[in-house]
């Protein structure tokens, strides 16, 4: 592939399509150009078309068939994941997906089965894998400093039922009604947990050996607003993920428990590490995360240069093992389910 800035379109004008990638990184990086864009309205995609400068296709199939798009981003509710990515795989393009990757194992392996069919890049956007505040657990885990970890638990809470885009993320009042429902994916399980089990699946160095999981449902809502995960990985490590989708009380985001030491993060910009002999150090100022110019800039070279993706399919394939996995476990009560 040339230098030239690599022509994306994206498929979803929303939440994620239009301010995470398009204006989060995609239009300030001289890697890339939007060539083109489709919404699930026209009214969506003509304002997407005015604001980027780019080409509005009326249907995701229009966008995946303009000779000027080499770079599909799907970023579309969960369940069109799988038909959109297969699709622009097979047309030759190389490919984007939000996370998560799809809804069921079934659907990644069809995916990874398309793209080593068409010899095409395939990846998942698991963008807080770049979050300061995991970049810098990872850093002090892998050095030693608190010991063996045998223990992690993350949390996260959001500010209540999803809602469309307004002038950003989330800022509309209307429900975004897919992700309240089975059939789009919805739940606080697959809207926000992939972060979490991507963290662990990285933390770890491996996949969970198995999965137990509890939900809850307010009445009259399809989906959960909390999901509690619990996964055991090889050697006896535990890690534990609380999901809020409200919650009045700020938990905090991490705890990483070793055998020399302890790491808290109370919030995303600070993090603290205590260790056994009563020595301390103290991060401040860390950086929330939203938008992702470090994946994106692995992307174009893995495009150019033939390297890996940032986020290999596979990987992340793991994690919607263990979202179906959860939740057989809630239906089952919180039984532990075996990951093959």
């Amino acid at each position: 592939m040339s230098a030239d800035p690599i022509g994306v379109g994206i498929v979803g004008m929303g939440n994620s399509g239009w301010f995470y990638h398009a204006e989060g990184t995609l239009e300030h990086s001289p890697d890339y150009t939007i060539a083109a864009v489709s919404a699930r309205t026209t009214e969506r995609t003509d304002a997407a078309a005015r604001r980027f400068a780019a080409r509005g296709h009326s249907t995701w199939r229009s966008l995946i068939d303009d000779p000027a798009v080499q770079l599909v981003v799907v970023a579309t509710p969960h369940h069109l994941h799988e038909p959109i990515a297969v699709a622009a795989l097979g047309a030759g393009k190389d490919v984007v997906v939000e996370k998560p990757m799809a809804v069921t194992a079934a659907e990644t392996s069809r995916m990874i089965a398309a793209a080593n069919r068409a010899g095409r890049l395939l990846t998942v956007f698991q963008n807080r894998r770049w979050e300061p505040t995991f970049q810098l657990i990872r850093e002090l885990v892998a050095a030693g400093e608190i010991g063996e970890v045998w223990r992690v638990e993350e949390r996260r809470m959001h500010a209540g039922k999803y809602t469309v885009s307004g002038d950003r993320a989330h800022a509309g009042t209307a429900l975004a009604q897919w992700a309240h429902t089975t059939a789009g994916g919805g739940g606080v399980g697959y809207l926000i947990a992939p972060h979490l089990i991507d963290h662990q699946v990285v933390l770890h160095g491996s996949r969970p050996e198995s999965v137990a999981a509890l939900t809850h449902t307010y009445p009259g809502d399809e989906v959960e607003h909390y999901l509690d995960l619990r996964l055991r990985f090889p050697g006896a490590r535990d890690a534990r993920i609380e999901i809020f989708r409200e919650n009045a009380v700020d938990l905090p985001k991490w705890a990483v428990y070793g055998t020399r030491g302890t790491i808290i993060c109370p919030d995303f910009e600070t993090l603290r590490l205590d260790r056994s002999d009563g020595t301390t150090r103290r991060e401040t100022g860390l950086r929330p995360l939203q938008a992702c110019d470090e994946f994106y800039e692995a992307l174009a070279v893995a495009l150019r240069d033939g390297g890996p993706p940032p986020v290999d399919p596979v990987e992340a394939a793991v994690v919607v093992d263990v979202l179906e996995a959860a939740h057989r476990s809630a239906a089952a009560g919180g039984a532990v389910m075996e990951l093959e």
